[in-house]
């Protein structure tokens, strides 16, 4: 520990003295004037700086574990590869300091100012940011497993390829935050404001969504099995290629999606069957549109009234009963694989796929486009189905006759 005095401290740092490796370990700072400081790799561990001025020194690399920081001013600071394991800088003012690759693992940073820092590569597990201000800060690569960070105004804010695993987020405002390819499974996201946000290729398995404002997010190519969505709005959200799991996102709400691949909202869809009003098309026939990049499982669907259905998504084992004036197309990216559907007038332009038979159950028409593929057994209604296969389909077809009443019982 050095035998400096704080008065003496102050000196040198006003002289513009290099105090790079000084061991100031201990000392009682709290107030000092020390903006500027060439304080770069000093030993500052459980000192003191209690509402120091420390704008825009140079603490590189400066070992200062369990340090006493609150209500310190450190804007603009140079903190790069700083050890503040367990350090308390709550209230601290942080703006535009640059924290990158520090260590803040169990720091306590409840309240502080960190608008505009750099924070890449960081390490912040457990650490408590509660109510911070972090808006535009780049947390890019950052390590933040069950970090706290509920409440804090975090507003185009980048945590890009961070992991957030069990964070807490409640109630963050969040809008236009950038989480690309961050890892969020199992964190609480609960009542928080993600308007806009971009979650692209991120891992959102499990994590807590109720209540949150998700509209206009980004979730393209996003993993959210097991999320739980109670509440949520998603209008506007973009979900090409999402993985939502067999449940889907059951309670959220949307009055429309973008499934088109390039998030440019050509493709408005519903977050899932029955969820919206459809929009009629150009008939003026109820439209339900299932986007390219989907996968359904398991659904028991039925469309009545009309409906006019387009799918161009992936369906596996799913059941679908349509109205004998409803339409449903199979169109050029749409695969249905051991999927049964009864009645409805049929138009394939992608892929059906049989594997129970029959798969198609009493269809008053069925049309094969060209480039489409059947592979399926028919079971015409008793009126018989009318037939138009376009040059160039595939075609496996068996065509039966329907079951007497007798038989069906």
């Amino acid at each position: 520990m050095s035998e400096m005095t704080p008065d003496e401290l102050e000196a040198r740092v006003r002289r513009g003295e290099k105090l790079e490796r000084e061991d100031l370990s201990g000392m009682a700072l709290a107030g000092a004037k020390l903006a500027r400081a060439k304080l770069k790799r000093a030993r500052l561990e459980g000192c003191n700086l209690e509402g120091a001025d420390l704008r825009q020194a140079d603490l590189s690399g400066a070992a200062m574990r369990e340090a006493f920081l609150a209500r310190a001013n450190l804007s603009g600071a140079q903190l790069g590869k700083v050890d503040l394991d367990g350090a308390n800088l709550e209230g601290a003012d942080l703006s535009r300091a640059d924290l990158s690759r520090a260590n803040l693992e169990g720091a306590n940073l409840e309240g502080a100012n960190l608008q505009g820092a750099k924070l890449r590569y960081a390490q912040l597990d457990s650490a408590n940011l509660s109510e911070a201000l972090l808006q535009k800060a780049n947390f890019g690569h950052a390590d933040l497993v069950e970090a706290e960070l509920g409440g804090v105004l975090a507003g185009e804010a980048c945590f890009s390829r961070a992991v957030l695993q069990s964070a807490e987020l409640g109630d963050a405002q969040l809008v236009g935050a950038n989480f690309d390819g961050a890892c969020l499974e199992k964190a609480n996201l609960k009542g928080s404001a993600c308007k806009n946000a971009s979650f692209v290729e991120a891992e959102l398995m499990g994590a807590r969504l109720e209540g949150a404002d998700l509209e206009g997010a980004d979730l393209r190519r996003a993993l959210l099995e097991g999320a739980c969505a109670e509440g949520a709005r998603l209008t506007g959200a973009r979900l090409h290629a999402a993985e939502l799991g067999d449940a889907g996102l059951p309670g959220a709400e949307a009055a429309w999606v973008d499934r088109s691949p390039s998030g440019d909202g050509s493709e408005r869809a519903s977050l899932r069957p029955g969820d919206v009003r459809p929009e009629p098309d150009e008939a003026g026939r109820a439209r339900r549109f299932f986007g390219i990049g989907d996968v359904l499982r398991n659904a028991e669907l039925e469309f009545r009234d009309g409906a006019f259905v387009q799918i161009e998504s992936r369906f596996e084992h799913c059941t679908i009963a349509l109205g004998d004036d409803v339409e449903l197309v199979v169109g050029e990216h749409g695969v249905l694989e051991d999927c049964t559907i009864t009645g409805g007038r049929l138009r394939v332009q992608g892929k059906f796929l049989e594997r129970r038979s029959p798969a198609l159950v009493g269809p008053s028409e069925l049309h094969v486009s060209a480039g489409g593929a059947l592979a399926a057994t028919v079971e015409q209604p008793q009126e018989s189905t009318q037939f138009a296969f376009e040059r160039g389909c595939r075609l496996r077809v068996q065509i039966t006759q329907p079951k007497s009443v007798s038989a069906r019982g």
